[in-house]
């Protein structure tokens, strides 16, 4: 008899990328919009075949584009409801530890406190390298935006000075900054606030 199983795949937001929410029931749609969502389920029901029939997928998004957090893990509760409601094992890649980056210390802990829950996959060694070769490829786009940012926010502030100075409000200048695709620092969209913080910043 095939044992129960929850799907649960997880990824960091890319603000610069416009990338910051999934729909946890969604999990196509999600796994369209995260390449490291479609990896990981990709991998849970390979393995689940075995011997899982797997009944929910489920997709998160972390909070912070550069870390784990302790939010983004409390806020797996129902996740954890919902598993034991249906007596079902929660199965995800263990992709920090195949592909040596840093784990996600409080995720981790919440594992470590619901053994009997969770169980991580190691992929295999086909997987390991496509997540190897995926996560290299995204610190080296990580590392073009993050190094690209004084050049990106000095054309946004120039623009944005030429808009205010043709009439325009701050919000309305920050609104055709986001329409023109121009970003702030963060990639996130301009505000009349962030705005007014910045071109005070520059002078």
């Amino acid at each position: 008899m095939m044992r129960k199983a929850i799907g649960f795949y997880w990824t960091l937001p890319v603000p610069w990328a416009q990338f910051n929410a999934v729909d946890p029931h969604d999990i196509d749609k999600a796994a369209a919009q995260s390449r490291t969502i479609a990896m990981q389920r990709r991998i849970v029901r390979d393995y689940a075949q075995r011997e899982f029939e797997i009944l929910e997928e489920s997709a998160h998004i972390e909070l912070a584009p550069d870390r784990g957090t302790e939010e983004f893990v409390s806020g797996l509760t129902k996740l954890i409801e919902r598993a034991r409601a249906l007596e079902a094992t929660i199965l995800l890649v263990d992709f920090g530890a195949a592909t040596h980056q840093r784990t996600h210390q409080h995720l981790q802990k919440l594992l470590d406190q619901n053994a009997d829950l969770f169980l991580p996959i190691w992929p295999g060694d086909d997987q390991t390298q496509g997540l190897v070769a995926h996560f290299g490829q995204w610190r080296e786009r990580q590392t073009e935006w993050t190094s690209g940012k004084s050049a990106r926010v000095a054309k946004a502030l120039a623009r944005a000075e030429q808009l205010l100075g043709q009439g325009a409000t701050l919000g309305k200048a920050a609104l055709a900054l986001e329409t023109e695709g121009l970003r702030s620092a963060t990639g996130k969209p301009w505000t009349a606030a962030g705005l007014r913080q910045a071109i005070k910043a520059k002078t």
